[in-house]
Protein backbone atom coordinates (compact mmCIF):
# COMPACT_ATOMS: atom_id res chain seq x y z
CA UNK A 1 0.00 0.00 0.00
CA UNK A 2 2.59 2.28 1.05
CA UNK A 3 4.25 2.34 -2.57
CA UNK A 4 0.90 3.00 -4.32
CA UNK A 5 0.96 5.78 -1.63
CA UNK A 6 4.03 7.16 -2.64
CA UNK A 7 3.18 7.34 -6.86
CA UNK A 8 0.16 8.88 -5.97
CA UNK A 9 0.98 11.79 -3.28
CA UNK A 10 2.62 15.06 -4.09
CA UNK A 11 5.71 14.18 -1.92
CA UNK A 12 9.11 15.15 -2.11
CA UNK A 13 11.42 12.35 -0.84
CA UNK A 14 14.55 14.12 -0.75
CA UNK A 15 12.77 15.79 1.88
CA UNK A 16 11.62 12.77 4.12
CA UNK A 17 8.52 11.65 5.33
CA UNK A 18 6.58 9.85 7.78
CA UNK A 19 4.05 7.51 8.04
CA UNK A 20 1.17 7.27 11.29
CA UNK A 21 -1.68 4.80 11.04
CA UNK A 22 -4.77 6.51 12.19
CA UNK A 23 -4.84 4.58 15.34
CA UNK A 24 -2.02 6.06 17.01
CA UNK A 25 -3.62 8.91 17.23
CA UNK A 26 -6.29 8.12 18.74
CA UNK A 27 -6.80 8.94 22.81
CA UNK A 28 -6.39 6.10 25.02
CA UNK A 29 -9.42 5.42 26.70
CA UNK A 30 -8.43 5.76 30.72
CA UNK A 31 -9.47 2.81 33.34
CA UNK A 32 -12.82 3.61 34.43
CA UNK A 33 -12.52 5.83 37.77
CA UNK A 34 -14.55 6.55 40.97
CA UNK A 35 -14.39 8.35 43.88
CA UNK A 36 -10.89 9.57 45.06
CA UNK A 37 -9.48 7.82 41.74
CA UNK A 38 -10.90 10.18 39.58
CA UNK A 39 -9.29 13.13 37.45
CA UNK A 40 -8.56 16.56 38.54
CA UNK A 41 -11.52 17.91 36.24
CA UNK A 42 -13.58 15.36 37.42
CA UNK A 43 -12.66 15.73 41.52
CA UNK A 44 -13.25 19.70 41.02
CA UNK A 45 -16.36 19.07 39.45
CA UNK A 46 -15.36 21.22 36.49
CA UNK A 47 -15.70 18.53 33.57
CA UNK A 48 -15.53 14.83 32.54
CA UNK A 49 -11.43 13.94 31.69
CA UNK A 50 -10.88 14.84 28.15
CA UNK A 51 -8.25 11.91 27.39
CA UNK A 52 -5.58 13.15 24.28
CA UNK A 53 -2.74 11.98 22.47
CA UNK A 54 1.07 12.78 24.46
CA UNK A 55 3.33 12.33 22.78
CA UNK A 56 2.41 13.17 19.44
CA UNK A 57 3.73 10.48 17.20
CA UNK A 58 5.25 12.86 14.64
CA UNK A 59 6.80 16.11 13.78
CA UNK A 60 4.62 18.66 11.95
CA UNK A 61 7.65 20.43 10.72
CA UNK A 62 7.88 17.19 8.16
CA UNK A 63 5.53 16.01 5.59
CA UNK A 64 3.32 13.41 7.68
CA UNK A 65 0.94 10.31 6.03
CA UNK A 66 -2.02 9.18 7.77
CA UNK A 67 -3.06 6.07 6.64
CA UNK A 68 -6.86 4.31 7.30
CA UNK A 69 -8.95 6.81 8.71
CA UNK A 70 -12.35 5.83 8.66
CA UNK A 71 -15.38 7.38 9.71
CA UNK A 72 -14.85 6.20 13.73
CA UNK A 73 -11.75 7.39 14.01
CA UNK A 74 -12.15 10.82 11.61
CA UNK A 75 -13.12 13.14 14.43
CA UNK A 76 -10.31 11.92 17.10
CA UNK A 77 -7.53 12.25 14.37
CA UNK A 78 -8.89 15.65 13.53
CA UNK A 79 -8.69 16.87 16.74
CA UNK A 80 -5.01 15.25 17.24
CA UNK A 81 -3.72 16.89 14.31
CA UNK A 82 -5.43 20.30 15.41
CA UNK A 83 -2.93 20.40 18.17
CA UNK A 84 -0.32 21.25 15.74
CA UNK A 85 -1.64 22.44 12.21
CA UNK A 86 -4.20 25.26 11.92
CA UNK A 87 -7.72 24.09 10.61
CA UNK A 88 -6.88 25.79 6.86
CA UNK A 89 -3.71 23.56 6.54
CA UNK A 90 -3.78 21.53 3.35
CA UNK A 91 -4.84 17.92 3.32
CA UNK A 92 -4.14 15.88 -0.01
CA UNK A 93 -6.77 12.94 0.92
CA UNK A 94 -6.60 10.26 -1.02
CA UNK A 95 -9.65 7.67 -1.45
CA UNK A 96 -11.05 4.95 -3.93
CA UNK A 97 -11.61 8.30 -6.38
CA UNK A 98 -8.77 9.57 -6.19
CA UNK A 99 -6.66 12.61 -5.20
CA UNK A 100 -8.30 15.37 -3.75
CA UNK A 101 -7.62 18.39 -1.74
CA UNK A 102 -9.23 19.78 1.43
CA UNK A 103 -8.68 21.41 4.74
CA UNK A 104 -7.68 19.82 8.08
CA UNK A 105 -10.99 21.55 9.14
CA UNK A 106 -12.94 19.84 6.75
CA UNK A 107 -10.88 16.68 5.36
CA UNK A 108 -12.86 13.24 5.10
CA UNK A 109 -12.75 10.07 5.58
CA UNK A 110 -10.09 8.16 3.22
CA UNK A 111 -7.52 5.57 2.45
CA UNK A 112 -4.90 8.42 3.49
CA UNK A 113 -4.12 11.73 4.07
CA UNK A 114 -0.90 13.71 3.06
CA UNK A 115 -0.15 16.87 4.96
CA UNK A 116 2.84 19.27 3.77
CA UNK A 117 5.27 19.72 6.40
CA UNK A 118 4.87 23.02 8.74
CA UNK A 119 7.80 25.71 8.15
CA UNK A 120 9.73 26.25 12.27
CA UNK A 121 8.12 29.16 11.87
CA UNK A 122 4.77 28.60 10.97
CA UNK A 123 5.15 25.65 14.13
CA UNK A 124 3.72 27.70 17.07
CA UNK A 125 2.01 24.89 18.71
CA UNK A 126 5.41 22.87 18.99
CA UNK A 127 7.78 23.68 22.02
CA UNK A 128 10.38 23.10 20.27
CA UNK A 129 9.68 26.20 18.46
CA UNK A 130 9.87 28.24 21.39
CA UNK A 131 13.86 26.89 21.91
CA UNK A 132 14.15 27.72 18.22
CA UNK A 133 13.14 31.24 18.48
CA UNK A 134 15.35 31.68 21.74
CA UNK A 135 17.98 29.90 20.01
CA UNK A 136 17.81 32.53 17.02
CA UNK A 137 17.37 35.35 18.85
CA UNK A 138 20.28 34.51 21.37
CA UNK A 139 22.58 33.02 18.17
CA UNK A 140 25.20 34.90 15.44
CA UNK A 141 23.10 38.31 14.17
CA UNK A 142 20.13 37.89 16.33
CA UNK A 143 18.43 40.42 18.47
CA UNK A 144 20.35 42.89 19.98
CA UNK A 145 18.51 43.32 23.16
CA UNK A 146 18.03 39.60 23.63
CA UNK A 147 22.33 38.98 23.20
CA UNK A 148 22.87 41.71 25.99
CA UNK A 149 21.00 39.78 28.64
CA UNK A 150 22.53 37.63 30.87
CA UNK A 151 21.60 35.57 33.81
CA UNK A 152 20.98 38.31 36.28
CA UNK A 153 19.53 40.77 33.92
CA UNK A 154 16.73 38.91 33.46
CA UNK A 155 16.43 38.13 37.18
CA UNK A 156 13.65 41.26 37.12
CA UNK A 157 11.81 39.71 34.39
CA UNK A 158 11.27 36.16 35.59
CA UNK A 159 9.49 38.23 39.05
CA UNK A 160 7.73 40.23 36.89
CA UNK A 161 6.39 37.69 34.98
CA UNK A 162 5.75 35.63 37.96
CA UNK A 163 3.90 38.10 39.73
CA UNK A 164 1.99 38.85 36.42
CA UNK A 165 0.82 35.00 36.73
CA UNK A 166 0.07 34.77 39.99
CA UNK A 167 -2.49 37.85 39.34
CA UNK A 168 -4.08 36.37 36.59
CA UNK A 169 -4.16 33.30 38.67
CA UNK A 170 -6.15 34.80 41.70
CA UNK A 171 -8.44 36.60 39.58
CA UNK A 172 -9.63 33.58 37.73
CA UNK A 173 -8.80 35.30 34.38
CA UNK A 174 -7.83 31.70 32.58
CA UNK A 175 -7.16 33.76 28.57
CA UNK A 176 -4.91 36.14 30.63
CA UNK A 177 -3.38 33.39 32.64
CA UNK A 178 -2.68 31.32 29.32
CA UNK A 179 -0.69 34.35 28.06
CA UNK A 180 1.19 34.67 31.16
CA UNK A 181 1.70 31.35 31.64
CA UNK A 182 3.66 31.48 27.92
CA UNK A 183 5.49 34.92 29.30
CA UNK A 184 6.78 32.81 32.25
CA UNK A 185 7.84 29.84 30.08
CA UNK A 186 10.08 31.98 28.08
CA UNK A 187 12.23 33.34 31.28
CA UNK A 188 12.77 29.30 31.70
CA UNK A 189 13.82 29.10 27.73
CA UNK A 190 15.70 32.29 27.53
CA UNK A 191 17.64 31.04 30.90
CA UNK A 192 18.24 27.30 29.07
CA UNK A 193 19.38 29.12 26.18
CA UNK A 194 22.08 31.00 27.80
CA UNK A 195 23.09 27.92 29.69
CA UNK A 196 23.99 25.82 26.59
CA UNK A 197 25.46 28.75 24.87
CA UNK A 198 27.97 29.06 27.92
CA UNK A 199 28.12 25.05 27.99
CA UNK A 200 26.56 24.71 31.91
CA UNK A 201 23.42 22.75 30.95
CA UNK A 202 21.07 22.78 27.91
CA UNK A 203 16.88 22.73 27.93
CA UNK A 204 17.35 19.08 27.39
CA UNK A 205 18.84 19.07 30.30
CA UNK A 206 16.34 20.24 32.36
CA UNK A 207 13.29 18.49 31.28
CA UNK A 208 15.48 15.35 32.04
CA UNK A 209 15.81 16.88 35.24
CA UNK A 210 11.94 17.46 35.93
CA UNK A 211 10.90 14.26 34.13
CA UNK A 212 13.32 12.16 35.76
CA UNK A 213 12.38 13.69 39.28
CA UNK A 214 8.66 13.06 39.11
CA UNK A 215 8.92 9.62 38.11
CA UNK A 216 11.25 8.94 40.63
CA UNK A 217 8.80 10.85 43.49
CA UNK A 218 5.71 9.18 41.82
CA UNK A 219 6.24 5.46 42.97
CA UNK A 220 2.86 5.12 43.03
CA UNK A 221 1.89 5.71 39.60
CA UNK A 222 5.26 5.01 37.83
CA UNK A 223 6.41 1.90 40.27
CA UNK A 224 4.66 -0.81 42.52
CA UNK A 225 4.44 1.53 45.33
CA UNK A 226 1.31 1.73 46.95
CA UNK A 227 -0.17 4.73 49.35
CA UNK A 228 -3.51 4.87 50.78
CA UNK A 229 -3.89 8.70 50.46
CA UNK A 230 -2.59 12.24 49.84
CA UNK A 231 -0.83 12.41 53.05
CA UNK A 232 1.26 9.24 52.88
CA UNK A 233 2.44 10.70 49.36
CA UNK A 234 3.56 13.51 50.36
CA UNK A 235 5.44 11.54 53.48
CA UNK A 236 7.02 9.19 50.23
CA UNK A 237 7.74 12.35 48.19
CA UNK A 238 9.63 13.80 51.74
CA UNK A 239 11.76 10.60 52.13
CA UNK A 240 12.73 9.91 48.46
CA UNK A 241 13.73 14.00 49.03
CA UNK A 242 15.62 13.49 51.78
CA UNK A 243 17.84 9.79 50.03
CA UNK A 244 18.41 12.34 46.85
CA UNK A 245 19.97 14.71 48.78
CA UNK A 246 21.67 11.98 51.08
CA UNK A 247 23.06 10.49 47.32
CA UNK A 248 24.45 14.13 46.12
CA UNK A 249 26.31 14.39 49.53
CA UNK A 250 23.92 17.56 49.96
CA UNK A 251 22.03 16.06 53.03
CA UNK A 252 20.34 19.17 55.23
CA UNK A 253 21.82 19.95 58.22
CA UNK A 254 18.27 21.36 59.61
CA UNK A 255 14.88 20.85 58.85
CA UNK A 256 14.35 24.07 58.37
CA UNK A 257 16.71 23.66 55.07
CA UNK A 258 15.79 24.31 51.75
CA UNK A 259 13.55 27.66 51.95
CA UNK A 260 14.41 30.01 49.28
CA UNK A 261 15.70 32.85 50.48
CA UNK A 262 13.58 35.68 48.09
CA UNK A 263 10.48 34.08 48.85
CA UNK A 264 8.26 37.01 50.33
CA UNK A 265 8.35 36.62 53.99
CA UNK A 266 4.73 35.90 54.74
CA UNK A 267 5.68 32.66 52.74
CA UNK A 268 8.73 32.14 54.65
CA UNK A 269 6.59 31.84 57.84
CA UNK A 270 4.09 29.56 56.72
CA UNK A 271 6.39 27.11 55.38
CA UNK A 272 8.70 26.83 58.37
CA UNK A 273 6.14 26.62 60.32
CA UNK A 274 4.84 23.46 58.05
CA UNK A 275 8.44 22.67 58.02
CA UNK A 276 8.63 22.48 61.72
CA UNK A 277 4.92 20.40 61.93
CA UNK A 278 6.60 17.35 59.93
CA UNK A 279 9.25 16.64 62.68
CA UNK A 280 6.12 17.02 65.55
CA UNK A 281 7.01 20.69 66.78
CA UNK A 282 3.59 21.75 66.51
CA UNK A 283 0.15 22.66 68.04
CA UNK A 284 -1.74 18.64 68.99
CA UNK A 285 -4.89 20.75 67.83
CA UNK A 286 -6.03 24.35 65.79
CA UNK A 287 -7.23 25.47 69.11
CA UNK A 288 -3.87 26.35 70.65
CA UNK A 289 -2.80 28.25 67.37
CA UNK A 290 -5.60 30.36 68.44
CA UNK A 291 -4.70 31.05 71.44
CA UNK A 292 -0.98 31.61 70.70
CA UNK A 293 -2.61 34.16 68.26
CA UNK A 294 -4.50 35.77 71.29
CA UNK A 295 -1.22 35.89 73.56
CA UNK A 296 0.99 37.74 70.73
CA UNK A 297 -1.94 39.98 70.43
CA UNK A 298 -2.10 40.50 74.12
CA UNK A 299 1.86 41.26 73.95
CA UNK A 300 1.71 43.68 71.36
CA UNK A 301 -0.86 45.37 72.79
CA UNK A 302 1.04 45.88 76.02
CA UNK A 303 4.76 46.47 74.14
CA UNK A 304 5.38 50.35 74.78
CA UNK A 305 8.71 51.19 72.75
CA UNK A 306 9.04 51.37 69.19
CA UNK A 307 11.35 48.17 69.42
CA UNK A 308 9.36 46.43 71.58
CA UNK A 309 6.19 47.23 68.89
CA UNK A 310 8.07 45.97 65.66
CA UNK A 311 8.83 42.63 67.72
CA UNK A 312 5.83 41.34 68.46
CA UNK A 313 4.05 42.35 65.37
CA UNK A 314 6.39 40.35 63.78
CA UNK A 315 5.17 37.89 66.44
CA UNK A 316 1.60 38.42 65.47
CA UNK A 317 2.33 37.91 61.48
CA UNK A 318 4.14 34.34 61.98
CA UNK A 319 1.32 32.82 64.42
CA UNK A 320 -0.83 33.74 61.94
CA UNK A 321 0.92 32.24 59.38
CA UNK A 322 0.46 29.46 61.40
CA UNK A 323 -3.26 29.47 61.79
CA UNK A 324 -3.69 30.08 58.36
CA UNK A 325 -1.37 26.67 57.80
CA UNK A 326 -3.85 24.86 60.21
CA UNK A 327 -7.18 26.08 58.65
CA UNK A 328 -5.07 25.41 55.17
CA UNK A 329 -5.39 29.22 53.82
CA UNK A 330 -2.05 30.51 52.02
CA UNK A 331 -1.33 33.11 54.12
CA UNK A 332 0.03 35.25 50.94
CA UNK A 333 -3.12 34.35 48.47
CA UNK A 334 -5.23 35.96 51.63
CA UNK A 335 -3.83 38.74 52.11
CA UNK A 336 -3.17 39.68 47.97
CA UNK A 337 -7.25 38.68 48.13
CA UNK A 338 -7.51 41.42 50.45
CA UNK A 339 -5.66 43.76 49.05
CA UNK A 340 -7.29 43.47 45.42
CA UNK A 341 -10.83 43.47 47.22
CA UNK A 342 -9.43 46.93 48.93
CA UNK A 343 -8.56 48.42 46.42
CA UNK A 344 -11.63 47.57 44.26
CA UNK A 345 -13.58 49.33 46.87
CA UNK A 346 -11.54 52.58 47.65
CA UNK A 347 -11.58 53.09 43.36
CA UNK A 348 -15.34 52.64 43.83
CA UNK A 349 -16.10 55.24 46.80
CA UNK A 350 -13.40 57.79 45.05
CA UNK A 351 -16.00 57.59 42.26
CA UNK A 352 -18.84 57.56 43.99
CA UNK A 353 -17.84 61.25 45.13
CA UNK A 354 -16.56 62.34 42.09
CA UNK A 355 -20.04 61.55 41.06
CA UNK A 356 -21.40 63.44 43.59
CA UNK A 357 -19.08 66.46 42.27
CA UNK A 358 -16.48 66.02 45.41
CA UNK A 359 -12.87 64.65 46.43
CA UNK A 360 -12.95 61.81 48.79
CA UNK A 361 -10.71 64.07 50.83
CA UNK A 362 -13.38 66.86 51.09
CA UNK A 363 -15.83 64.13 52.83
CA UNK A 364 -16.34 63.60 56.34
CA UNK A 365 -15.02 60.08 58.25
CA UNK A 366 -19.22 59.53 58.21
CA UNK A 367 -19.78 60.39 54.53
CA UNK A 368 -17.00 58.07 53.29
CA UNK A 369 -18.13 54.62 55.28
CA UNK A 370 -21.42 55.35 54.17
CA UNK A 371 -20.16 55.33 50.50
CA UNK A 372 -17.92 52.03 51.48
CA UNK A 373 -20.40 50.27 52.68
CA UNK A 374 -22.25 51.19 50.05
CA UNK A 375 -19.62 49.54 47.86
CA UNK A 376 -19.43 46.75 50.10
CA UNK A 377 -23.22 46.32 49.35
CA UNK A 378 -22.84 46.95 46.17
CA UNK A 379 -20.20 43.76 45.58
CA UNK A 380 -22.89 40.98 47.31
CA UNK A 381 -25.42 42.32 44.93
Amino acid sequence: MLSQLLTQLPLDLSQGFQVVPAHKLLAPIPAPAEGADRAWCELQNIAEYPSFVSPLPFQATQALIITEIDVSKLATVRASLLRRYPAEHPVHNLNETGLSQQTLATASSAQAWYLPALSIETDVASPSTLEWIMARLAGPHGCPWDRKQTHASLREFLLEETHETLEALDAEDWPNLKEELGDLLLQIVFHAEFGRQAGRFNLDQVYTAINSKLIRRHPHIFGTTEVSDADEVLRNWDAIKATEHQEKGSQRESALDGIAKTLPPLATAQLIGKKAAKVGFDWPDVSGVWAKVHEEIAELQAATSPEEQAAEFGDVLFALTNLARWLKIDSESALRGTITKFRRRFVAVEQAAQAQGRQLSQLSLSEADTLWEAAKRAEKQ
